[in-house]
């Protein structure tokens, strides 16, 4: 059996991603202008064929996957192992407000500041590549719709590819798989494309 590919939604536009805040595990919910993202995900993605939702437990993310679902009775599931990176005790910070008090220029990642009390990368990393691993795993047969969080899909694109990747809210992607002849291909060549 071949390793099943996979849709990739990241939530709508928040208050905390327009005014370029840290959120992680704050629990910050879609704003006007990222319900309407969200819609528009829904209809991109009228177009593709998935069969159930699994989604971060965050609620920008649940109401993304509620919106993209609609009436269409589509299964949601949440995934804790799909919440956002935790940058600890700067969420809610400023970033570049934190990134200037850690003498970080703009173009610096503030990875390079990150306090005792944030994720581990190479954890975080291991976390969301297995728990989609586990989802595309159990729902073989089918084509799941995974919504999460910006650094989730950064994440998962370094699990899968090997290279770090950026998404924009609401901004569907399919993870395709290059299926090895035994049909277990969980390492560094998947294609990640924009729908």
């Amino acid at each position: 059996m071949s390793t099943p590919g996979f849709y990739f939604l990241r939530h709508g536009e928040t208050q905390f991603n327009r005014e370029r805040r840290f959120q992680g595990s704050i629990d910050v919910p879609l704003n006007d202008t990222g319900e309407a993202q969200a819609r528009q995900a829904a209809h991109i993605l009228e177009s593709h064929s998935f069969s159930r939702i699994v989604t971060s437990p965050a609620c920008r993310a649940r109401r993304t996957s509620e919106i993209v679902a609609g009436n269409s009775g589509i299964s949601i599931h949440q995934e804790k192992d799909l919440m956002e990176f935790s940058v600890g005790s700067l969420e809610g910070r400023l970033i570049e407000e934190a990134k200037k008090a850690h003498g970080l220029g703009k173009g610096d990642s503030y990875m390079l500041m990150l306090p005792d009390d944030a994720d581990n990368w190479q954890e975080f990393v291991h976390r969301v590549g297995t728990a989609v691993k586990r989802w595309t795993k159990q729902y073989s047969s089918e084509t799941l719709l995974i919504t999460a969080h910006g650094l989730v899909f950064c994440a998962l694109a370094e699990f899968l590819s090997g290279e770090s990747r950026f998404s924009g809210n609401a901004e569907p992607h399919y993870f395709k798989p290059n299926n090895d002849s035994e049909g277990e291909l969980w390492g560094d060549a998947w294609e990640i494309k924009k729908i």
